[in-house]
């Protein structure tokens, strides 16, 4: 009796591990493509405004024209800009090159599972 009533578990056990790992299978590009590109965009989103925030240009920006260490002489004001601009240069840079790669990142993203589908393809066939 124990017997069946093991086999009869272990059985339902196993269909329902088959019919999920079916499901998960045919049901991941469907997620690929709706919600796990949405939360790779709000990744994408907020790492772009996370990096803002951290390079700080806007604060660069509005104090460009301010002098640097309280120095209100010619000289203090044009090495303060000159400075300053050198700054928001760079991490304009930076965060230029921060967006091409969370672009670039984004792009892998939807290409990953067409190149897996590919190379299956490629497998299955040759």
């Amino acid at each position: 009796m124990v017997y069946l009533i093991t086999m009869a578990l272990f059985f339902a056990t196993l269909k329902l591990v088959v019919l999920g790992t079916v499901a998960d299978f045919f049901y991941t590009p469907i997620w690929w493509y709706t919600r796990g590109l949405w939360k790779q965009l709000r990744g994408v989103v907020g790492g772009l405004q996370s990096r803002q925030d951290a390079l700080a240009i806007d604060v660069w920006l509005k104090n460009l024209f301010v002098p640097m260490y309280g120095q209100y002489d010619l000289t203090g004001r044009i090495v303060s800009f000159f400075m300053r601009l050198v700054q928001i240069i760079g991490r304009g840079i930076a965060l230029v090159v921060w967006s091409v790669l969370l672009v670039l990142w984004l792009l892998v993203w939807l290409v990953i599972p067409v190149g897996v589908g590919y190379l299956i393809y490629i497998q299955v066939i040759r």
